[in-house]
């Protein structure tokens, strides 16, 4: 009855668990990438935001009239 209520729990079988070794590998590796590009995303940001500051520092060329 107990099996009825909770479903049965068959045994992982060797293809579901390579599978899931496979799928964690993936999951790593993206996550890596994703810290990469995070990485270099603030990188490139902290580079623009640097030279806007140098560019609103800097005097300013007289206007013509």
């Amino acid at each position: 009855m107990a099996k009825a209520l909770l479903g049965h729990v068959a045994t992982p079988s060797s293809l579901l668990l390579e599978e899931t070794v496979i799928l964690r590998r993936r999951i790593r590796d993206l996550e890596l990438e994703i810290a990469d590009l995070r990485d270099e995303r603030d990188l490139l940001l902290g580079d623009g935001l640097r030279r806007l500051a140098a560019e609103a520092s800097a005097p300013s060329a007289p206007v013509p009239a």
